[in-house]
């Protein structure tokens, strides 16, 4: 006899509607006055001014209030019970205006939901000069201060079908990392769900052994076997059972060695660059096995597969995704099988693997 089956709730999905408070304080008795437009964003005065500034890290001082982002006239709204200027038509007239205030405005409400201080870089050029291009803000965490700590992560926004530049985004992290800042990406999908990551540059090794280790002998040897072997469908079968000395390097399958074709002609000649990225994941220790369950190149191992299973899944830039709703897809498909999505690239002789963890 079967138990009961058990049942699921669906998430309620927030709507953000206009003209309606988020917040779960009581409005102020007197209602507040609306924020009046001018060149450099959108003006509250004092005493309010005071407030959202300094406890809340809203806003950028001016004589006599602060000025406000639109996303930010929006998250006071909600939260704040500022009202909106000039009603609804505000929010269209600010979109015919700038049709990204909406990813913007989606972000600032996620990030800001744990109290974090999430302030947008119009406001701080003044403290943080040649911040890179696609930052959009920078995030503090609530025990910091954020008048005085330099910053947790710098945060830029993508929606899933922008396109993706492989070299701008390493450059992008890069950058981020120079200013001891956490790269953090806010994803937004077309149900205006969010998905955030962290990114970050890793240099995956294990401890397995490669052509280089072996003797001198042991090359000739494994270079002979490597010439007389048989070409078979994908790859090169060798009659070679316990003397061979590479564990980590082609499978044991018929009483032989089967080399996949990129094993083979690393093994013919490692010194090529037809294929540095493989040479370069194997002389660091890694064992390497397809990726294609996985819908990526490589599985990567530390140590033996009978040990424990591959951290890492690694796709070459030249296969990976190009934009962000693909991208999305395979990091949650490798943490779901609690392993790392690594984006490789090869720059000559140098190789850098690209991480993209997913935080919330």
């Amino acid at each position: 006899m079967s138990g009961r089956e058990r049942t699921y709730r669906p998430r309620a999905r927030t709507t953000r509607p206009l003209g309606e408070g988020r917040s779960a304080n009581a409005p102020p008795s007197t209602p507040l006055d609306p924020p009046v437009k001018r060149k450099d964003g959108w003006f509250v005065s004092e005493p309010l001014a005071h407030r959202l500034h300094q406890k809340s890290a809203l806003g950028r001082r001016v004589e006599g209030g602060l000025v406000l982002t639109p996303e930010e006239v929006l998250f006071c709204h909600w939260y704040r019970h500022l009202p909106l200027p000039g009603g609804d038509p505000w929010f269209e007239f600010s979109l015919k205006q700038d049709n990204s205030l909406l990813r913007r405005t989606i972000a600032l409400d996620v990030l800001r939901n744990g109290g974090e201080r999430v302030v947008p870089v119009d406001h701080l050029g003044s403290r943080f000069a040649s911040l890179p291009q696609a930052t959009w803000a920078i995030r503090w965490e609530r025990h910091e201060s954020w008048s005085s700590h330099p910053g947790h992560t710098q945060v830029r926004i993508q929606r899933t079908h922008d396109p993706l530049d492989w070299d701008e985004l390493g450059q992008w992290v890069a950058d981020v990392h120079g200013f001891d800042h956490l790269a953090e990406l806010v994803v937004i999908d077309d149900e205006f769900d969010t998905t955030v990551y962290h990114l970050s540059f890793m240099q995956p090794a294990g401890h397995h052994q490669h052509l280089g280790d072996l003797n001198a002998q042991q090359q000739t040897q494994v270079a002979a076997w490597c010439k007389d072997g048989t070409t078979v469908d994908g790859g090169v079968f060798l009659p070679v059972g316990q003397d061979w000395p590479l564990p980590s390097i082609g499978l044991p399958h018929f009483s032989g060695r089967y080399l996949r074709t990129e094993e083979w002609h690393y093994l013919q000649n490692p010194s090529s660059r037809s294929d540095g990225l493989f040479a370069a994941l194997v002389e660091a220790g890694l064992l390497l096995r397809p990726g294609f369950k996985y819908g990526c190149r490589w599985r990567a191992y530390e140590d033996d597969i009978e040990v424990a299973h591959a951290p890492w899944l690694i796709q070459p830039r030249s296969e990976a995704p190009d934009n962000w709703e693909e991208v999305c897809l395979a990091v949650r498909l490798a943490e779901g099988v609690n392993k790392r999505w690594l984006c490789a690239d090869q720059h000559g002789d140098a190789s850098s693997f690209l991480n993209i963890k997913r935080v919330g």
